[in-house]
């Protein structure tokens, strides 16, 4: 067995820790301050949150609760080589990096969630495929909920994994193999949440800016499918690793990576109120407020046979805090159609109309 006298100088201070905290919590604040911002534009349009935002916010918690137990573990040595550490560090550095595969795991699989509401709010998809959506969504948190429970389980009792009792463990081969399939779907998964609502983005006419805006929060799903991949190639590598301790940074990091692009994805297109409330109501080509204002009032439009003077006004039902095009509500006021004007004197002083709402088609 080798010794720290045959190893190279230098060796021994090989310390992958503070690269760890640097990438995670750089990114995990990235990650919190888009949550806030989402939760301040729901306030800014509805006055409240709804489940989605409540997912979210469960998301950065589970984030940031990933980056404190594994910053719990880089004190114990974890990112350093395990050779370099007593046996009670490795055993609790090892410990802290079984617990926070908890957090870690969720924080990249409840975002998905959070999406899944997202869209189905904002493209109107068909009731078959909403329940599909969710069946898949299901199928993928089984798959993460075994994951979980593998990782407990894989060893008798648990405590062996960390050198806690002594007991024996699975062959690696099934942790991996296991890992290899929950990757595989997750990345399909990211990929299908990124390339439905391109395909949908791309039939919409809308100011190219919005566009740009919105194609910038499909880029995260995009990004978070590529991550994954990545995380899968370095799987087969866990069947033969000695230096746990050193070798750890790669998992820590880009699972925090992955969780935080899947969230930074899902508050993006929310965030539409805000900007409008900070750069104008011209924001990402919207309408400015002179043109806005100019001719007829969006919430009382003219109807055929209609005195401007004295028409009723008709409120505007909600929408939903994203680009206006995505999800507008229209509210047309019927009316009778009217030839003769004394006849619309008359039904002017006693109007009867209906709210017709109607919503765009569904894709």
């Amino acid at each position: 067995m080798a010794s720290l006298d045959d190893m190279p100088p230098g060796w021994a201070e090989e310390n992958k820790g503070p690269l760890i905290l640097k990438v995670t919590t750089s990114v995990t604040a990235i990650a919190l301050l888009f949550t806030v911002a989402r939760i301040y534009s729901r306030f800014l349009s509805i006055k409240r949150i709804a489940i989605d935002d409540i997912l979210v916010v469960c998301c950065i918690v589970l984030g940031v609760s990933y980056v404190a137990v594994s910053a719990v573990a880089i004190q114990y040595g974890s990112g350093r080589h395990v050779m370099t550490l007593s046996d009670e560090d490795v055993s609790n550095a090892v410990y802290y990096s079984v617990v926070s595969f908890v957090p870690g795991v969720l924080s990249f699989v409840v975002p998905k969630f959070a999406v899944i509401i997202l869209l189905a709010k904002i493209l109107g998809p068909s009731p078959l495929h909403v329940r599909a959506m969710w069946l898949v969504s299901g199928l993928y948190g089984s798959l993460a909920f075994g994951m979980l429970v593998i990782n407990f389980v894989q060893c008798t009792p648990a405590a062996a994994q960390w050198g806690g009792a002594p007991g024996s463990c699975w062959d690696r081969t099934i942790t991996v193999d296991y890992a290899l399939a929950l990757g595989v779907v997750s990345a399909v998964f990211d990929f299908y949440l990124a390339i439905y609502p391109t395909v949908v983005l791309c039939r919409l006419q809308m100011h190219w800016q919005k566009k740009l805006a919105l194609a910038s929060s499909l880029g995260f799903g995009y990004c978070a499918g590529a991550i994954t991949i990545y995380k899968c190639t370095t799987l087969p590598g866990l069947l033969h690793i000695k230096d746990f301790t050193y070798a750890v940074d790669d998992v820590i990091i880009w699972t925090n990576v992955e969780g935080n692009c899947i969230l930074i994805g899902a508050c993006i297109p929310t965030l539409y109120p805000l900007v409008r409330r900070i750069f104008g109501s011209s924001a990402l080509g919207g309408i400015a407020p002179k043109e806005e204002n100019k001719g007829t009032d969006s919430n009382n439009p003219p109807t055929i046979g209609s005195d401007p003077k004295k028409r009723k006004p008709v409120k505007s039902t909600l929408r939903y805090d994203t680009t206006d095009e995505l999800e507008s509500k229209f509210v047309v006021e019927e009316r009778p159609i009217i030839i003769n004007t004394s006849a619309a004197h008359d039904i002017e002083a006693t109007p009867s109309e209906t709210a017709l709402t109607t919503k765009e088609s569904r894709w």
